[in-house]
């Protein structure tokens, strides 16, 4: 009797550690199914606020997912690879939140949806914009980038933004935004050109060149970004 009760009480810790461990599993299995981008780069304190207010710190190589938003602190840097080669590059005191991401190499249903970008930016765009340009949205607080294929370097907070379209890193694409909100639209088309948003209650500024100044000044911003050092694999 008692090597029987012995048995019954072997055999539902096996099945119990068994759907635990199956369970983990699943979780990693979905977690690594969900992820949308990861940390290619990174210097000083950089976070991720899951849709569920759940904060990680995040390093090198971590992975990020729908929902996340990507926090950087003082003197700190990002750069975010999505799937789909989309590049952000944030610096200090930066956020943006990924509200929606779809790659499936399917120009139907994929799209990349960027919102509350905050702080010093850059951000090339990938294979989503490339097929089909509508299919990519960055907005800030006082207005939305509406993507044609192109790389736009700016500057946002809560109650203003500096957009600018650069040369794009390939030559061959089209380079194009239209910013716009409740009160306006503009179409930019020459790099070095921009526009500014005041507040939240006025339309963006027709495109105007750039002075260079402000120009140099986000630009070294975030070349800093592209200056830091990538950890080297540890040898076994």
């Amino acid at each position: 009797m008692e090597f029987t009760m012995q048995k019954k009480r072997a055999d539902f810790f096996s099945s119990l550690f068994l759907l635990i461990f199956l369970s983990i599993l699943s979780f990693q299995s979905q977690a690594a199914a969900d992820a949308v981008a990861k940390i290619v780069k990174l210097k000083g304190t950089v976070y991720a606020i899951s849709a569920d207010d759940e904060k990680r710190k995040l390093s090198f190589g971590k992975k990020i997912f729908e929902q996340d938003r990507i926090q950087t602190e003082k003197d700190s840097l990002a750069i975010i690879l999505f799937k789909d080669k989309t590049r952000f590059e944030l610096g200090a005191e930066s956020s943006l939140t990924v509200s929606e991401y779809k790659y499936e190499q399917n120009a139907e249903q994929d799209s990349v949806k960027v919102d509350e970008l905050k702080g010093a930016f850059r951000f090339v765009t990938g294979l989503v914009a490339k097929q089909k340009p509508e299919s990519m949205k960055v907005g800030t607080a006082v207005a939305t980038i509406g993507i044609r294929g192109t790389q736009v370097i700016g500057e946002a907070d809560g109650t203003s933004a500096t957009i600018i379209l650069i040369e794009p890193e390939d030559e061959s694409r089209k380079s194009a935004i239209d910013v716009y909100n409740d009160f306006g639209k503009v179409t930019i088309d020459e790099p070095g050109y921009g526009t500014e948003i005041p507040d939240a209650n006025s339309p963006p500024s027709p495109p105007r060149r750039m002075r260079l100044q402000t120009i140099n000044n986000l630009m070294r911003s975030m070349q800093n970004v592209n200056r830091v050092n990538v950890p080297r694999p540890r040898m076994p």
